[in-house]
């Protein structure tokens, strides 16, 4: 609604049907280009909530409270972040029906992050082969998911930077359009015109192209899974 009132606006302003819709367009679009950061804080958010639970893990098995990689998942829930405590309340609730290694896949998968996926493999690992050391490699995995938001942190610091350079262009170029339409109007008059609205389309789909590769520049690459389902595994292949 709002992009549409400012829409309106303009074009009762200027009377050019481009600006009107540049402006309507740019209500939707602008803030979610001057916005980002978003995709790091999640990231962010589930490698701590990954190395706390993994630790848990860790002091409950090295502890020798629990005898089983089950009963240790069981009592992991308790002390589970709240963000990825649905979906270790979801492979608890699997593992009797559906066994614990699809379990762990699919908890890998709701998760949708690779170090779940080292995680998962390794209970699988020792669900399949048994043996010591579960306790120290669980104990190596919440270190380097620490490493990991840490590094994040440093990377997303850097990213806010072009962040807000295109903040300060964006609301320059919005000063300034505004400015010549109050105090310079003439010089403005020649996209009154087909040509200029043309002229003036080109020109807002460059500056829109731009913001958005600026942007992309910005974001974090999606993360590589390393561990996948078998039967899609099969059909990549």
């Amino acid at each position: 609604m709002g992009a549409l009132v400012a829409g309106i606006l303009v074009l009762l302003v200027t009377g050019w049907p481009v600006a009107a819709v540049g402006t309507a367009a740019g209500v939707v679009f602008i803030p979610q280009v001057l916005g980002g950061g978003k995709a790091s804080r999640q990231l962010i958010g589930r490698s701590d909530a990954l190395a706390d639970w993994t630790r848990r893990l860790a002091d409950l098995i090295g502890s020798g409270a629990v005898g089983s990689t089950r009963e240790a998942l069981r009592r992991s829930l308790l002390s589970a972040p709240s963000s990825i405590s649905p979906a270790v309340t979801n492979l608890v609730n699997r593992m009797g029906p559906q066994g614990v290694e699809s379990a762990l896949r699919q908890f890998a998968d709701e998760v949708a992050d690779p170090a779940a996926d080292k995680i998962a493999m390794v209970l699988i690992l020792r669900e399949r082969n048994g043996g010591p050391g579960l306790a120290e490699v669980l104990t190596a995995l919440a270190t380097d998911l620490d490493e990991r938001s840490r590094m994040v942190r440093e990377v997303e610091a850097e990213r806010a930077k072009p962040r807000a350079n295109m903040r300060t262009i964006v609301l320059t170029t919005l000063i300034l359009v505004v400015g010549m339409m109050l105090f310079a109007r003439t010089f403005l008059s020649g996209y009154s015109t087909a040509f200029g609205q043309v002229a003036l389309l080109v020109v807002a789909t460059v500056f829109a192209t731009a913001l958005r590769w600026m942007r992309t520049l910005s974001d974090p690459p999606p993360p590589v899974r390393v561990l996948t389902h078998p039967g899609l595994a099969q059909v990549r292949t």
